[in-house]
């Protein structure tokens, strides 16, 4: 008869949340913060953002009488900008955001794929606006809270008064504010945590056991916009036991150790202190989760399944978590 295959049963339960930013300036001109409107899902596979905006673009104050008149531009992606936003002027249906270093400026032509922009002489007014389609696609990787995509501007300006012509590229030109959830994923990646037949293996052999036989390791995979906490309970107190055994008769149960996010958990110190960790990304982390026999199988109760069931609980928090996260692996 067998006597003690030991298994683990991990369960994992997942929660969901909601959530801050910065500005920038030009030289020749700047632009108002523009903000998007409604929360952006990065986990939802059709939750692409595609919204109409009109930008406020400003011309700083005379010097020496002398002002902005007109400027030519486009918008170059930072290294931290995802990879398909796009920003497209609607009124020419030009693509207006470029890889560095962009294209070279023409402000004696036309071109839909950049912004002119002229505001005439010192006297004028020195706001304009222009409309432009921004689209920040599924699956983005941005992080929870009010995120501010910072664009640069790649720029060509004229000014009043006969002063120089000026070129060059304004970093942080534009901030695209987006409100983006608080979310994750969580799921058990490995093999199952099962020592397989135990019923030959003695209590004293543990310490030269090779930790092939009387370790288990899988891992937690975890991936969020945001901050997440992670608690963990054992159903049987870190006791594997078959079903209808007694816990509380020695040859009943099968103690063990589980080792997860730099605590060790035995019957003796069963209680698990809830972690909270930083974001994952939408790339994921994986946390090592280390079960290890106390105690062999040999002279426990023969029994084809001695187990216990360990719950995961990883849940997505409000930016900021009320406590320090801390990198979790």
């Amino acid at each position: 008869m067998k006597r003690g295959i030991g298994m683990l049963f991990l369960g994992l339960a997942v929660g969901a949340a909601s959530l801050t930013a910065h500005a920038a300036q030009a030289q020749c001109v700047t632009f108002d913060p523009v903000v998007l409107s409604g929360t952006f899902d990065p986990f939802n596979p059709s939750g692409t953002t595609v919204q109409t905006l009109t930008i406020t673009a400003r011309r700083p104050p005379a010097v020496g009488g002398k002002k902005t008149q007109e400027v030519d531009f486009i918008y170059l992606r930072r290294p931290d900008t995802p990879a398909s936003l796009a920003i497209v002027q609607t009124s020419t249906g030009g693509q207006i955001l470029e890889n560095p270093p962009g294209h070279v400026l023409d402000p004696n032509n036309v071109n839909p794929n950049e912004v002119e922009l002229n505001f005439g002489g010192v006297g004028q007014p020195d706001v304009l606006t222009f409309v432009v389609t921004i689209t920040v696609p599924s699956g983005a990787d941005l992080a929870a809270g009010t995120t501010d995509l910072f664009v640069d501007q790649k720029y060509f300006c004229k000014r009043t008064g006969g002063a120089a012509d000026e070129s060059g590229v304004v970093p942080n030109s534009l901030d695209i504010r987006i409100n983006v959830l608080s979310a994750l994923q969580a799921s058990f990646v490995g093999p199952a945590l099962d020592f397989g037949e135990i019923g030959a293996l003695t209590t004293a052999a543990l310490p030269s056991t090779p930790n092939s036989v009387k370790q288990r390791t899988g891992n937690v995979r975890v991936a969020s916009s945001g901050p997440y906490s992670v608690a963990l309970t054992s159903a049987n107190q870190f006791r594997m036991t078959y079903p209808g055994g007694n816990l509380g008769t020695a040859n009943q149960r099968i103690p063990y150790q589980l080792d997860f996010l730099g605590q060790t958990r035995t019957t003796a110190s069963p209680t698990f202190s809830t972690v909270t960790c930083q974001r994952a990304g939408l790339s994921g982390q994986y946390l090592a989760i280390t079960p290890t026999l106390l105690e062999g199988g040999a002279g426990k109760a023969p029994a084809p399944n001695y187990q216990d069931i360990l719950t995961v609980t990883v849940t997505p928090l409000a930016v900021p978590p009320a406590t320090t996260p801390v990198a979790c692996m």
